[in-house]
């Protein structure tokens, strides 16, 4: 008879079991749950790794560990890009305001010395009706 190995779950089993102590090991509890959030998420590949049929069950294991990191690297590029482009279009409404306020400032001076001129002629203009001698 061929000799038979137990079922890949329970070999995951066994595995984990085995990295007991060094989760003990690890000082801050952090890093427990993060290690732990490791094997929890390399359990929910048991049955594709079940299918590598591989001499070696802990090479299946962090290979399916490994994949749920290349996960979550490719949805945290996928919101940095997002990110990005949110950055660019506020920099670029910015700019846009920017040149706004330019303009308005531009505006605001050109209606003060309209206004200064004509403040100064209605001035005047009393002037003459009030004191009708007064002639400038």
């Amino acid at each position: 008879m061929g000799h038979t190995l137990p079922p890949f779950s329970q070999q995951f089993k066994m595995e984990r079991s085995t990295f007991s102590e060094m989760r003990r090991a690890l000082l801050h509890r952090d890093d427990k749950a993060l290690f732990d959030d490791m094997w929890n998420k390399a359990e929910f590949h048991v049955p594709a790794a079940e299918k590598a049929k591989h001499p070696l069950p802990i090479f299946s294991i962090l290979l399916t560990m490994n994949l749920e990191q290349e996960k979550a690297i490719y949805l945290l590029e996928g919101k940095q890009v997002k990110q990005e482009q949110q950055i660019t279009v506020l920099e670029n409404n910015l700019r846009a305001s920017e040149s706004e306020k330019v303009l308005l400032r531009g505006e605001i001076e050109s209606l003060r010395w309209e206004v200064d001129q004509l403040k100064s002629s209605i001035r005047e203009e009393l002037l003459e009706i009030i004191y009708p001698s007064y002639a400038p």
